[in-house]
């Protein structure tokens, strides 16, 4: 996946037009719901596990494309 579609994605699970990339994903509204929905997105969309310890220190969207990346 790349950063353009994870922002795409990041877009959808927040329910907002655009994600940035510059902003901390708490500023954009990031919650345990949304790693619930990134977990299972990223399951169903790539067939890889993403470790809910390690996506709870995520704190950009960098950060969720270095655990995305090091899931497959």
């Amino acid at each position: 996946m790349d950063k353009q579609s994870l922002l795409q994605l990041v877009a959808e699970i927040l329910e907002v037009d655009e994600a940035s990339e510059t902003k901390s994903l708490e500023e954009q509204g990031w919650d345990s719901l949304a790693n619930l929905s990134f977990i299972a997105e990223i399951d169903e969309r790539l067939g890889a596990e993403i470790d809910a310890d390690e996506l709870a220190k995520a704190e950009t969207v960098d950060d969720l494309l270095a655990l995305v990346t090091a899931a497959r």
